[in-house]
């Protein structure tokens, strides 16, 4: 929630409004959508433009959903007589130019980034989770992440929350400290580093460079909450000056799991120990790396002041986050984990191992059905090459759909799975009906082959639209 008088005081005298009433400079937006779709009575439309599309083209679309307001370069005149446009030389800028008003104007907040290679969404969710219980938190929405959602989410601030918990993404080394100057977090928890975007990087020490920001913007009395099982992670300890909070498996940890127990896909089980003090803990969401989003969380609500037993009431709470291991009915009465939302090396294996240690009936096969990793420029052979190493001996049967994802057959094979075992779907991103088609053939394999003891996972990049290949596959 935000004035028209953060946006005027933002923008420095840069803005013109464009209306024909008026208007009030205390005038309050419920908030900020640059997707005229999402726009409620009472936003604001951000008018962007894109590479491929130009938001000024849906500013009466916006106005019609009920938005009352349009931050634009230009204006548009087909648009009802109260409605305001405030009109800039550069839209982006004016949004930071806002959200940073608006959360100077609430230092009462504490404000929570997340980064890190893999589980930044799941790890923002949780952390909401354990915080709900203390007092009213903001969490992003979905994934939005980067330069444009990240002061979207701080414009939804309301009065009454004492926490924002900010996932923060990156691309580029520099990103995050840019991103520090519209909003500098007070605590910062990193989850991994891994080999996410590597195209853009150029190497993973690149990747760690630029995780690491987000602890380096802290002030002395901030908190660095970091995950001790990543070397990466723990040796960011050594580069900002904030309280560290470490998290973990590791002895030294000072927020720790031990005496894990339990299903893989359903849930672990473990105590969690911070300054002697014990719990028992039981999840419901899957994988080992599960325990790593629970014990970030856990440590963010220590660091809040909330008690062990009140942290693994709120990890008990938790269930998979959608398209992030959910377990779903599959062909023929099989078992379905729907991990489809976004991939890379480390959660494609990572699942994979999960997967192996899982109890399933007697004479189930365990299949992995995977899309290309984006992003990867010149590492994708390697990447996917890898990757393919590591899943023969965790699955039994590997299908790859994809340009890149050939690569996971052929590590897969180097490694030893049987060439009756791997099966590749040429298709190519860039040719959307030859994609679906590839997905269909999938479909009716799996049909064909998977029987109702066995366990299925999807998983590839939000670019392989993996969704509707799980249309295809459920009852």
């Amino acid at each position: 929630m935000f004035t028209l008088n953060d946006i005027l005081q933002g923008t420095d005298g840069k803005a013109l409004i464009v209306s024909r009433t008026a208007p009030d400079p205390h005038l309050v937006f419920h908030s900020a959508h640059h997707d005229n779709r999402q726009i409620t009575p009472g936003d604001l439309f951000i008018a962007i433009k894109g590479k491929r599309v130009d938001g000024h083209r849906f500013i009466s679309a916006a106005a019609r959903a009920g938005a009352i307001g349009a931050l634009c370069s230009e204006e548009s005149t087909d648009v009802p007589a109260n409605f305001i446009q405030i009109v800039v030389p550069d839209v982006v800028e004016a949004l930071h130019a806002t959200a940073r008003v608006r959360t100077q104007r609430q230092p009462e907040t504490t404000y929570i980034g997340i980064t890190g290679s893999n589980g930044k969404t799941s790890t923002k969710e949780a952390v909401a989770t354990v915080l709900e219980r203390l007092a009213p938190t903001l969490k992003t929405l979905a994934s939005y992440n980067t330069e444009i959602g990240f002061p979207l989410t701080l414009l939804r601030l309301e009065e009454q929350h004492r926490y924002a918990v900010l996932e923060m993404g990156a691309q580029w080394v520099g990103e995050l400290a840019w991103l520090c100057t519209i909003t500098r977090p007070d605590w910062s928890l990193i989850t991994n580093v891994g080999t996410s975007h590597l195209e853009f990087f150029g190497s993973q020490e690149n990747i760690a460079q630029a995780k690491s920001e987000l602890v380096q913007a802290l002030t002395p009395d901030g908190i660095a909450i970091l995950n001790y099982d990543d070397f990466r992670v723990r040796a960011m300890s050594n580069k900002t000056q904030a309280r560290i909070l470490s998290y973990g498996t590791a002895e030294d940890a000072l927020v720790r799991a031990s005496d894990i127990s339990g299903d893989t896909l359903r849930g672990r089980a473990f105590t969690l120990t911070y300054q002697g003090a014990q719990t028992h803990v039981q999840l419901h969401i899957p994988g080992e790396h599960g325990i790593t989003i629970a014990l970030a969380a856990a440590a963010v609500g220590l660091a809040a002041g909330i008690s062990l037993e009140d942290i693994a009431a709120a990890l008990g709470d938790l269930r998979a986050f959608k398209r992030r291991g959910e377990i779903k009915a599959g062909p023929n009465g099989s078992t379905l984990i729907d991990d489809s939302y976004n991939a890379n090396r480390q959660s494609i294996v990572a699942i994979a191992k999960s997967m192996h240690e899982a109890q399933i009936d007697e004479g189930g096969k365990r299949w992995a059905i995977l899309g290309d990793i984006l992003e990867l420029g010149s590492y994708a052979r390697e990447e996917h090459y890898e990757t393919g190493r590591e899943l023969a001996g965790q699955i039994d049967y590997l299908v790859a759909i994809g340009e890149q994802a050939r690569f996971f057959v052929e590590g897969a094979l180097a490694a030893g799975m049987p060439e009756n075992n791997a099966y590749y779907y040429s298709a190519r991103l860039e040719n959307p009906a030859e994609l679906e088609a590839a997905k269909r053939a999938v479909a009716d394999l799996l049909k064909e082959q998977v029987k109702s003891s066995d366990l299925v996972l999807l998983k590839a990049s939000l670019g392989l639209g993996m969704d509707t290949l799980l249309a295809l596959l459920q009852p």
